[in-house]
């Protein structure tokens, strides 16, 4: 078989699997928000005029979200939280887990893009898509939006350095069985840290609330964790 139809068969395959994948409640945007454009990809995604000054996450389609955060064992928004695991928290959400909060944060809008669909419809602080009229779509539901206006005080702590052996922490090493998208916990860090992308994979991945395996007995708990 010709090389290039080999390549084409296999982007194909790759792009549709993604495609696939990506059928939890986030396919809802088609048939809810997205009803002006039958899109999903849009709403993270755009492959023209992305947001650079992002680079967390390829070809973002987001304006940054401007929520200042009170993170887990802190008492202010702003500041790093207590220390745990002999670490403490980013003063601040870092890295992947801006790219969750653009939507997660329970204020900013959800239909919120740079690049909206269709042509001279760009941005840098948002164009709000998926209604018609479009009006702003936040997600207010407490389980959808992990830090709901600002407070993830109650929430697992994000951005915030993996140190093996404290708090029962495993080596990163440590072989990793069904998770999805990783065969060691090294590979659930980003940059070190731990990160909403530890636990989901917002591309969908089998389980519920795209956790990379499900929790039965704990065990996505137990991938980390030796309790």
């Amino acid at each position: 078989m010709n090389k290039n139809i080999i390549i084409s068969l296999g982007i194909a395959v790759l792009i549709s699997t993604k495609l696939f994948a990506l059928s939890g409640s986030h396919a809802g945007l088609r048939q809810n928000l997205g009803g002006d454009n039958n899109q999903i990809c849009v709403y993270c995604h755009t492959p023209h005029a992305s947001n650079v000054a992002f680079g967390k996450a390829p070809l973002w389609n987001k304006p940054l979200t401007s929520t200042v955060f009170t993170m887990y064992g802190a008492s202010s928004a702003g500041v790093a939280g207590q220390t745990m695991a002999g670490t403490a928290t980013d003063a601040q959400p870092t890295d992947a887990a801006l790219a969750c909060l653009s939507c997660h944060d329970g204020v900013s809008a959800m239909n919120s893009v740079i690049n909206a669909p269709g042509s001279g419809r760009i941005s840098s602080t948002g164009v709000l898509i998926g209604s018609n009229p479009p009006s702003p779509e936040p997600m207010t539901n407490l389980v959808k939006a992990m830090g709901y206006n600002g407070d993830m005080t109650d929430d697992h702590p994000i951005s915030i350095v993996y140190n093996e052996g404290r708090a029962g922490l495993r080596p990163k090493t440590t072989p990793l069985v069904d998770f999805f998208g990783a065969t060691t916990v090294g590979n659930l860090l980003r940059n070190g840290k731990v990160q909403c992308v530890s636990c989901h994979d917002p591309h969908g991945t089998g389980w519920s609330m795209y956790l990379r395996n499900g929790n039965t007995g704990s065990t996505l708990c137990l991938g980390c964790h030796n309790k």
